[in-house]
């Protein structure tokens, strides 16, 4: 199973990396410093930058999106890597890949050499280690609808999901899914409640779950109100005073945002009164 999780580790770092914004940004110091252009540079950026100034510039492409995160749960139904056998992956990739690929701004591709610390920061923020046992991944299996399992192991690896925070997760989807048509958003959302609660008693959940729903109530109500720029840049332009282009997509996601934790409150107070019964 280690090797099988390091071929698909080495071939997911194989893949063309989107250069972002914030990269490009971080790097137009570097080209200056350095009298470079910039496929120069990424080509021998592990050798003439610091670690730190390579996990600030690279850190945005090394960081897993959560599709990448759930390609991976099929290998930790049975089995979680321990923390020395990440480590290993880590150097053993390192020593084999040489450099990685990235996307540029024009759709061409470039080489970037890799660095260690760009590995190191992918697979960590994998949390691969940190998965749900077998009796909480079966569960999940059960609740949910065709589709969203490996999506919900990779959620079950966030920080703040213990072994307690995990079957509770589980528990609430599976009430969840017998009452309402579950989505993969409204797992998200449910998810990232989960994980934030230093607690699970009932009184704490529920005021959380309140806060939240104040929270994004007031988010969705000034997004509504013509705040939601399409630019941070025209927002700071007009002193954040209304004018501008707003952005109706972000107006649009935020009232999603909304309705998802409205959900989420009313089944969870319907839930924690089921529990006595349990």
């Amino acid at each position: 199973m280690y090797q099988q999780l390091k071929q698909r580790l080495a071939d997911m770092l194989r893949r063309p990396r989107l250069l972002k914004p914030q990269t490009q940004r971080q790097m137009a110091s570097h080209l200056a410093e350095h009298n470079a252009d910039l496929r120069s540079l990424l080509l021998c950026a592990a050798d003439v930058l610091e670690e730190y100034e390579l996990d600030v510039v690279f850190g945005p492409v090394f960081t897993p999106t959560i599709d990448e995160r759930a390609e991976l749960a099929d290998l930790l139904f049975h089995w979680h890597p321990t923390q020395q056998q990440v480590e290993q992956i880590i150097r053993e990739i390192s020593t084999e890949m040489p450099h990685a690929v990235v996307r540029l701004p024009d759709g061409e591709q470039a080489s970037l050499s890799l660095h260690e610390v760009m590995v190191d920061r992918f697979v960590r923020l994998l949390r691969l280690e940190h998965g749900p046992d077998a009796t909480v991944a079966a569960a999940l299996r059960d609740a949910v609808p065709p589709g969203l399992w490996n999506l919900g192991i990779a959620l079950l690896c966030e920080r703040g999901m213990t072994a307690a925070h995990q079957k509770w997760f589980v528990d609430f989807v599976n009430h969840i899914s017998r009452r309402r048509q579950f989505t993969a958003e409204l797992m998200r959302t449910a998810a990232e409640f989960v994980a934030a609660q230093p607690s699970l008693d009932a009184a704490g959940l529920l005021s959380a779950g309140e806060a939240l729903l104040r929270a994004t109530r007031q988010t969705a109500a000034y997004a509504s109100g013509g705040h939601a720029y399409w630019s941070p840049d025209v927002a700071q332009h007009h002193q954040y005073s209304g004018q501008g282009r707003v952005d109706q997509q972000q107006i649009a996601q935020r009232q999603a945002e909304l309705e998802r934790v409205a959900v989420l409150l009313e089944e969870l107070r319907r839930f924690l009164a089921e529990q006595p019964a349990r």
